[in-house]
């Protein structure tokens, strides 16, 4: 049996094999010991290693942690527990081939599988699977560290290759491509990407439904709509702890969440505010950097080869030089499908008869749309507003993923058409006009940028300002050659690519000099731009800038004199302010302390709302204090210094009031006191030691209970973990405790003496329990439900769709054996 299938995928297999190689030598410095300088990843690291260290000490179960923003679930960063998801290990084997280069060979492989099953020839696929892995998005992402949204992207087209299996009723293969991809997919932990693709199968679905109609198959399709709608679940279980802890605590979170306080003027339903989720949009004339990788100059500061008078004039040591002209905030590089995948694009509406090519060219304007954001306020602000979960999602140019998957794959299909219809020479006259309306019009395009790029534009950017007018009209000139160039380069690629075909059907030129003429023009169009991102070589660089040594990466988290002297404290358990970084937008801060701020895109509601009201302009000293903020890093030029703070709350202490308050906008204002610094006293300061602030929602769990703290009340932190605290509490009278630690009720549990104890929210964001008088013994364990009873039910879709898998291979085996 394995014999005969080796013999049958022989070419197919050698053609993998030739893919991982492309991938290891367009990574080369890999091969060579050096790493890629990823911001994102290194953060990750900062955010996670409190959890990793907890993890590698203990063996224990890590769901939350102290390092961030007061405390939060790691469910979106880091989790450490035992895995039951098992074929989510197929990723370990694809990972064999090492960082990067394993992110394109993973993209290409998928791309390939995809481009088989839809009876694409080898080497056809072969030139997709290039065109899709190396679109320049890709190798930017990956430099940035969105690694959990590059394997997306990878997994995707294995996603429709099952999907489709499925419907052309192949159950068995199908079913279990489509489990074992989506097991892939969902593994990342993207839910952005994982809505993208969504739009995709029901664009999909939408044809194969008329299809199916059209052809008489409509029980067939049902059928078919059933496996995939059980496959994908059971692809969704192995990975379900993640899917429903996410779904849980978005809940909780400024993407999903609702802020409480009346005076929020952003938004009043769950979900992103638009400024924040549309701050990424792409432009509508910029849309044409698909085709044209520099038409608005490449990233934010780039290469600074590509503006040569600008170079000349500010001195030739430059290495960097703001390039860009658009109006994104930042712009790591441009969003460049490569200008002959647009053509073949173009040329495949025209000649493929299939209905197939509407759904692709209906989701690729769709995801086009989507990634005009605010430029396209009418269409956009709606489906923001009305489409389900969509307000969920940030940076909407990553919608571009959509037709970046879309393009090439509908333009080998439209060259697959090309050779099939070969035969028949009436068609192929019409093909011939095909292929040259298709080059005018992109061609075309491309013509008139280039050439008359200086009357539609004026190449200023919304940053010149800063800049010296003589500066600033050299960066016009080097743009505005900048875009002429790449625009003719990309109509002679264009016409490159028409001609191999126009000879090829004019029989001047064979089906395989076609190919190879084919994919050596995509490789030398698309290429050149992914590597320029990758490899991030500068004028007058002698090193690969994006790729480092791997003791260079370590040294990034060297602590600085100001960590080394705060973590001489013993004391397991305290919080830091670090002012010396961005205090909101710096995860690396997280390595070494418990901090106050941090870095994350999904932070807790509350704790955004405490942060805007009391921790941004000027800090609350009151509410550090019950932050149990035990030191704040001060620094200015590299001087950087500590000053502890000796008003600090400490873990938990003895309250000798509560202020009931009725509404959340009375109790955040409550907690008014009086600025770090600022000499002006706040009347009726509030004094997180003396009272604690708490909603009427929690006076039945309170009741009539008042608390009686006097100076020999005390309780101690006995034990730290990351999901276990324990404390020791000794009072002559029944008292409210207060605990440094955010109040997060999916999980968390007290305990007094064994006797589980409720939890109420004090002071906006903390929590508080009463505990009686005498000594006792507390405990606060973070055992999620949604967690514990998912891990079960992920177990057994592994078991099942490990069952699925022997089933779709042990099947069709015995069939043929049979034959």
């Amino acid at each position: 049996m394995f014999s005969d299938l080796l013999k049958k995928y022989k070419t197919d297999l050698f053609i993998v094999l030739g893919l991982a190689v492309l991938a290891l030598l367009y990574c080369y410095p890999q091969l060579q010991g050096k790493q890629l300088r990823q911001q994102d990843t290194m953060m990750w690291k900062a955010m996670a290693h409190e959890g990793m260290t907890y993890h590698d000490s203990t063996g224990k179960d890590v769901l939350w942690s102290n390092s961030m923003f007061g405390g939060m679930p790691t469910y979106t960063t880091y989790v450490a527990a035992t895995n039951t998801n098992y074929p989510g290990y197929i990723q370990s084997v694809l990972q064999a081939i090492g960082k990067p280069a394993y992110f394109f060979f993973i993209a290409m492989l998928c791309f390939y599988l995809l481009a088989r099953v839809l009876g694409v020839s080898r080497w056809l696929a072969s030139i997709g699977a290039f065109a899709y892995a190396f679109a320049s998005n890709n190798p930017i992402i990956i430099v940035v560290g969105h690694e959990t949204k590059m394997l997306a992207i990878g997994y995707m087209p294995a996603v429709i290759a099952g999907f489709y299996l499925i419907f052309k009723e192949k159950w068995l293969t199908g079913g279990a491509l489509f489990a074992v991809s989506m097991v892939l997919l969902s593994g990342t932990n993207h839910f952005q990407m994982m809505y993208y693709i969504i739009i995709l199968l029901l664009c999909f679905t939408v044809v194969l439904a008329y299809d199916a109609i059209s052809e008489g198959r409509v029980k067939q399709f049902f059928l078919s709509a059933l496996v995939a709608m059980g496959t994908g679940l059971l692809g969704l279980m192995p990975n379900i702890t993640s899917v429903l802890t996410t779904q849980e605590y978005a809940k909780e979170t400024m993407r999903g969440g609702t802020s409480e306080l009346s005076s929020h003027d952003k938004k009043t339903s769950g979900g992103l505010d638009k400024e924040y989720a549309f701050r990424w949009s792409t432009g509508l004339v910029e849309t044409f950097c698909i085709m044209i990788p520099y038409m608005y100059g490449g990233a934010t500061y780039d290469n600074a080869d590509l503006a040569p008078r600008t170079l000349e004039a500010v001195g030739s040591n430059a290495d960097l030089l703001p390039v860009y002209w658009g109006e994104r905030p930042t712009q790591m590089g441009p969003v460049f499908f490569g200008a002959v995948v647009c053509f073949l694009f173009v040329l495949g509406m025209m000649v493929i008869r299939s209905p197939h090519k509407w759904w692709m060219f209906f989701a690729s304007l769709l995801g086009i749309v989507l990634a005009w954001g605010k430029n396209l306020p009418t269409v956009n602000y709606f489906l923001f507003d009305h489409v389900p979960l969509l307000n969920k999602f940030r940076t909407v140019e990553m919608a571009l993923v959509i037709p970046q998957f879309l393009f090439p794959l509908l333009g080998i299909l439209g060259v697959q058409e090309i050779m099939e219809a070969m035969e028949d020479k009436e068609q192929r006259e019409e093909l011939r006009r095909k292929v040259i309306y298709a080059a005018v019009i992109t061609a075309g395009i491309c013509a008139v940028i280039g050439l008359l790029g200086s009357i539609l534009f004026d190449f200023s950017g919304f940053r010149d300002k800063q800049f010296q007018s003589e500066m600033v009209r050299l960066l016009k000139e080097d743009r505005a050659a900048l875009t002429m160039a790449s625009a003719l380069k990309s109509a002679v690629y264009i016409l490159i690519a028409a001609g191999l075909l126009w000879a090829y059907l004019n029989d001047k030129l064979r089906k395989s000099y076609l190919v190879g003429g084919l994919a050596l023009i995509t490789v030398i169009d698309i290429l050149p731009v992914a590597h320029n991102y990758l490899s991030g070589k500068q004028h007058n660089s002698t090193e690969l800038d994006h790729y480092v040594d791997a003791g260079e990466l370590e040294d990034t988290f060297v602590p600085r004199e100001v960590d080394k002297a705060i973590l001489q404290d013993r004391d397991p358990y305290y919080r830091v302010l670090d002012l010396s970084r961005d205090p909101y937008n710096d995860a690396q801060q997280a390595y070494y302390h418990k901090c106050v701020g941090g870095y994350h895109p999904a932070k807790m509601e509350m704790y955004q709302d405490l942060t805007e009201r009391h921790l941004s302009n000027g800090f609350n000293g009151a509410v550090l204090n019950m932050l149990n903020t035990k030191y704040i890093i001060l620094g200015k030029d590299g001087q950087d210094r500590v000053m502890p703070n000796p008003f600090a709350c400490g873990n938990a202490w003895f309250v000798s009031e509560i202020k009931w308050v009725n509404t959340a906008e009375e109790e955040i204002n409550a907690l008014r006191s009086n600025i770090l610094g600022d000499t002006v006293q706040v009347p009726d300061a509030f004094d997180p030691r003396k009272t604690a602030v708490i909603r009427n929602t929690f006076k039945s769990t309170i009741g009539s209970f008042v608390p009686g703290a006097d100076s020999t009340s005390k309780i101690t932190l006995t034990r730290y973990g990351l999901g276990d605290l324990s404390f020791s509490s000794s009072a002559p009278k029944p008292g409210l405790a207060v605990f440094s630690d955010i109040y997060y009720s999916k999980g968390w549990k007290a305990y007094i003496d064994g006797k589980e104890t409720p939890i109420v929210k004090a002071n906006y964001v903390l929590r508080a329990i009463m505990i009686p008088a005498g000594n006792h013994n507390i405990e606060f364990h973070f055992r999620p439900d949604s967690f514990y009873n998912g891990r079960k039910v992920a177990m057994a879709g592994s078991l099942l769709i490990i069952a699925l898998c022997v089933a779709a291979v042990y099947v069709p085996a015995r069939k043929r054996g049979k034959a």
